[in-house]
């Protein structure tokens, strides 16, 4: 079954198109040449979240709703060459998607290293700016492979994701100073759409995963009436009580249902073992 959200304060008209997103790059009549930059990039965001509050929950894997963000974003913010997205799962960190080799293999360089822009947004879920690799004092080493691949910036911008999950959205131009201009606020505001769109794909998809552990689960009633039977007895509630504090163990240890049960039963065997003991 499939879900269909829209991004928060998105106003559209009655034909679903965002009012003044014409296309990228579309000029607002009767604005000052100077300002015109600006809005072009406006209008770029809005397209950004207009698609991204469009997807439809359940047609799209987690890594491919990763590669439509970092797509988007690519053809979304001017000056960037190459974009990542990086998901850290307590001490690891993945590269999800990105939209050529230049960013995956930086990105590799800073997981072997354990250091750099794209781990430090992550961790500490701030945006960090690199206006120039010849000149950033941080993470020398990185920096200096950065400008021998011809990289010259880089923008990572958090995102917090579900599950005790942290990422970033990385942007990597090869011109310096790109993201000091109204690029910088676009990717921000693209990333906090794009943390809403993985946030709702993740939890989706744990959901989904968990509805078809409890169906698995009924496969093997001796055990799951086994568990329940022993919280019933331990908590004196319903049934049905005693499946959902099954299920909220399951999501909260990230182990399958079936599992959980079977520690469960496994657990209420040895004290009774244990019982049997003390009492020779």
């Amino acid at each position: 079954m499939s879900t269909r959200f829209s991004s928060p304060n998105t106003p559209m008209n009655d034909l679903g198109a965002v009012p003044g997103a014409g296309g990228l790059g579309a000029d607002v009549p009767g604005t000052p040449g100077d300002a015109a930059p600006l809005h072009r990039e406006l209008g770029a965001q809005l397209m950004a979240v207009h698609e991204l509050g469009y997807l439809v929950l359940g047609e799209m894997a987690v890594e491919q709703v990763c590669a439509r963000v970092a797509r988007l974003a690519h053809d979304t913010i001017a000056g960037v060459d190459e974009v990542s997205v990086t998901v850290l799962r307590g001490s690891c960190a993945d590269t999800m998607a990105a939209t050529g080799p230049l960013a995956a293999g930086l990105e590799e360089y800073q997981y072997a290293a354990d250091s750099g822009p794209c781990l430090h947004a992550a961790r500490h879920r701030e945006t960090v700016l690199v206006a120039d690799m010849r000149t950033e004092p941080r993470w020398p080493a990185y920096t200096a492979r950065a400008v021998h691949a011809g990289v010259f910036g880089s923008l990572s911008v958090p995102l917090t994701l579900p599950q005790g999950s942290w990422g970033a959205l990385n942007l990597y131009t090869r011109k310096p100073s790109t993201f000091a201009g109204p690029g910088h606020q676009v990717a921000v505001h693209v990333a906090e759409y794009a943390a809403i769109t993985l946030t709702n794909t993740t939890l989706y998809a744990a959901t989904t995963r968990l509805a078809e552990q409890c169906k698995q689960a009924m496969t093997s009633p001796a055990v799951m009436e086994q568990a329940t039977g022993i919280i019933i007895g331990e908590r004196r509630c319903r049934p049905d009580d005693a499946l959902a504090i099954l299920a909220q163990a399951s999501r909260d240890t990230h182990r399958k249902l079936r599992e959980v049960a079977v520690a469960l039963v496994a657990q209420a065997h040895r004290r009774h073992h244990q019982q049997i003991v003390r009492t020779r």
